[in-house]
């Protein structure tokens, strides 16, 4: 009887180690194919939409060459633009949206983030690596276009960028932050996106959650908790924010922009924006989206 028990435990040991094991190989693997970027190519530039600039090339602190362009106007001040996940510094209405901006007078930096568009790299950050892309670009300005005030403009997961680094003060002004469609929390995110980017269902993508999070983190050195901190600490931010959101975004659920609205400094603005999908209410309310920026741009500069 003590040998038949014992056979039937070792085979359980076995069955649970095998399990174990080929989750955690799977988590392994699946996290090195979701942490590479998509390259788009950069197919356009700011003079096809009227507006002269400079090639900008500046370096991080961790030697990845970044590329960008610095589009000078009559105002000194500045608004920074930061791309989203797998898209570019031209990708979808950008140089669009930075045509309305320039006929308001500022001036403008566009900049791929590491492993995107024309800069080097071939892994995501996960936003945690890319504050140092953010100081790079900071300190371009600074030392080379003599900028002393600006304004973040993030796009989706460039959006959870400018909003966790709203502390970076050394090099420039930081007289605002513009958030459209941020994420805020990884863990919550990661089914969907792992999904978008392997061969895997959503469904198994969220059964590995755990697993590649604990993957993103001991492989990559990228602790989710420690960008939700830095998220938080935007209620430390000195100047009001504008953060806004589509309702019916599926890839990034609102309710992660309205989670980061609890945090928002004294008289920020948040909004939610129908009819329209992720990161692209701009392209269905062009003329009301024009003039929020506008009205914020003004009150923030001045």
């Amino acid at each position: 009887m003590f040998n038949k028990y014992k056979k039937i435990y070792l085979i359980i040991i076995s069955a649970v180690t095998i399990i174990l094991v080929i989750y955690i190989v799977l988590s392994i693997y699946i996290t090195t194919l979701a942490i590479k970027a998509t390259r788009k190519t950069v197919e356009e530039n700011p003079s096809n939409y009227g507006m002269n600039f400079k090639e900008a090339k500046f370096m991080t602190s961790d030697n990845i060459n970044l590329h960008g362009w610095f589009i000078e106007n009559k105002k000194n001040q500045t608004i920074v633009f930061v791309h989203g996940v797998d898209s570019n510094k031209a990708d979808d209405y950008k140089l669009e949206l930075m045509k309305d901006i320039y006929d308001m007078g500022y001036s403008m930096l566009a900049f791929d983030l590491r492993a995107h568009g024309d800069s080097e790299g071939k892994n995501l950050g996960l936003t945690y690596f890319e504050r140092a892309d953010l100081i790079a670009s900071l300190k371009y300005l600074k030392e080379i276009q003599n900028i002393k005030e600006v304004i973040l403009y993030g796009s989706s997961y460039g959006g959870t960028l400018v909003l966790s680094n709203s502390d970076l003060t050394d090099d420039v002004q930081i007289k605002g932050i513009v958030a459209d469609s941020p994420f805020y929390d990884l863990p919550r995110l990661v089914a969907g996106e792992v999904s978008s980017r392997t061969f895997l269902p959503k469904s198994v993508a969220s059964t590995l959650k755990f697993g590649i999070i604990q993957s993103i983190k001991y492989m990559y050195g990228i602790s989710a908790p420690k960008i939700i901190e830095r998220i938080q600490n935007i209620n430390n931010f000195n100047n009001p924010v504008l953060l806004f959101h589509c309702i019916p975004d599926d890839r990034i659920p609102i309710k992660h922009s309205q989670d980061i609205s609890e945090f928002l400094p004294a008289n920020s603005q948040y909004l939610e924006f129908d009819y329209c999908d992720h990161s692209n209410a701009y392209e269905i309310e062009k003329k009301e989206f024009t003039q929020m920026l506008k009205t914020y741009f003004e009150s923030s500069f001045n």
